[in-house]
């Protein structure tokens, strides 16, 4: 193709048609310019649809990465409510004689109520946008908001939990361990295989810490930071449902 311009080109020289010529270089320029306004039309083209997939990848990962933090966060809300529960019904029991306390498993309604522990999903699509500076393929503002304000979300649970913590086991496990058996309590606890049968130490007599302030006090404390984790993750069981929608694309289950 080249050499069939340069012959023509040639030809309008030695003819001496000098404005043909002109014209004929002119319109060859237009010709070179349009072919590389087309290939870069097509470059855009090329890049747009490489980014428009690879912005599809991301909010399947993303989509994919909250439905399975959300299953582990409805067991973790489940395992918080029935510690809740248990932990109500024993502030019920406060100021109760022995003989009303002797109608309940005590042993295994503590060990229930002592339940509790953090909640860490995966956030290893989220933080791979921040790091790599591809938040920008996510067009939604709304959705970026959202999964900024999961990750803050994140971090006022972790502290929740680091106040029930150390609420726990600086201060209630410390009061129970010196006034109950943990050995009778662990055969209803995760750790049931662990049990080595009942303690001949502990005469399974409750009035006396059931009438202690300190102990009402004790599991108030253990109620109130189990409220607090739990209210936090309801929240984030709200911010994932609305993720999971907002990255629902065809196809998805």
């Amino acid at each position: 193709m080249i050499k069939f311009f340069r012959k023509i080109r040639q030809r309008l020289l030695t003819e001496n048609k000098l404005s043909k010529y002109l014209l004929y270089a002119i319109g060859e320029i237009v010709l070179v310019v349009i072919g590389i306004l087309i290939a870069l039309q097509v470059n855009n083209w090329n890049e747009k649809r490489k980014l428009q997939n690879e912005s599809k990848d991301i909010l399947g990962s993303i989509h994919s990465e909250f439905k399975n933090n959300r299953n582990i966060l409805k067991e973790r809300i489940d395992y918080l409510e029935e510690a809740n529960s248990s932990a109500r019904f024993v502030l019920s029991l406060t100021n109760k004689k022995e003989a009303e306390l002797q109608k309940f498993n005590l042993d295994s309604i503590i060990s229930q109520s002592l339940k509790y522990g953090n909640y860490n999903p995966a956030n290893s699509t989220i933080q791979e946008l921040i790091s790599s500076g591809k938040l920008n393929l996510i067009k939604s503002e709304e959705l970026k908001e959202d999964l900024f304000n999961w990750l803050q979300l994140l971090e006022d649970t972790d502290e929740d939990f680091k106040n029930q913590d150390l609420q726990a086991i600086t201060m209630l496990e410390v009061y129970l361990t010196e006034n109950i058996s943990f050995q009778n309590t662990i055969k209803y606890s995760d750790f049931s295989h662990l049990a080595e049968g009942e303690s001949k130490l502990f005469d399974k007599k409750y009035e006396a810490i059931f009438n202690d302030l300190k102990f009402e006090n004790l599991y108030h404390g253990k109620y109130f930071w189990n409220a607090v984790m739990l209210e936090h993750y309801k929240e984030l069981d709200s911010l994932a449902s609305k993720i999971i929608i907002q990255t629902k694309q065809k196809g998805n289950d």
